[in-house]
């Protein structure tokens, strides 16, 4: 295996080797936000535009319009709860390529704090996820329990 650091006095030197692996991992994550935030746009444009349908079919007078706000909302808030994921991962691919042009260590711990914190975001929203299948679960099977009993 390739050594990517030396250690010289407790401090970490970054080789050539680790800068071009950092350097290729800024563009991809860079390239990864901009998608990231395009496809927020494009999600709640989609929950507007799908909204506004639902708002005017004939025949769902209250219940379309009720619903069309629904589509809305619902697009907005997960475009929300995307856009500090995508956003962090844009500051780390721009701080990043900074700290590795000028040798700043400041910089690599910030640009590294951003990626740590969008893994500890997505972990977090995992767990919540995987509690809400849980209990989605649970709440299906007493549901087939008491309907079976009746």
């Amino acid at each position: 295996m390739e050594n990517y650091t030396e250690t010289t006095n407790n401090q970490m030197i970054i080789d050539e080797t680790a800068k071009t692996h950092f350097l290729e991992m800024a563009k991809w994550t860079k390239f990864l936000a901009i998608m990231g935030f395009i496809m927020m746009g494009i999600m709640i444009v989609a929950g507007l535009f799908m909204g506004s349908i639902f708002a005017n079919l004939p025949g769902y007078n209250a219940i379309g319009a009720l619903s069309g706000i629904g589509f809305a909302i619902f697009y907005t808030l997960i475009s929300a709860i995307y856009f500090y994921p995508v956003y962090a991962l844009y500051k780390f691919s721009t701080v990043i390529k900074q700290a590795l042009a000028y040798n700043d260590t400041a910089l690599f711990n910030e640009a590294i704090a951003y990626k740590k914190n969008m893994f500890k975001y997505m972990g977090i929203l995992m767990i919540i996820v995987l509690a809400m299948y849980a209990l989605i679960f649970m709440f299906a099977i007493m549901v087939g329990v008491v309907g079976s009993m009746g």
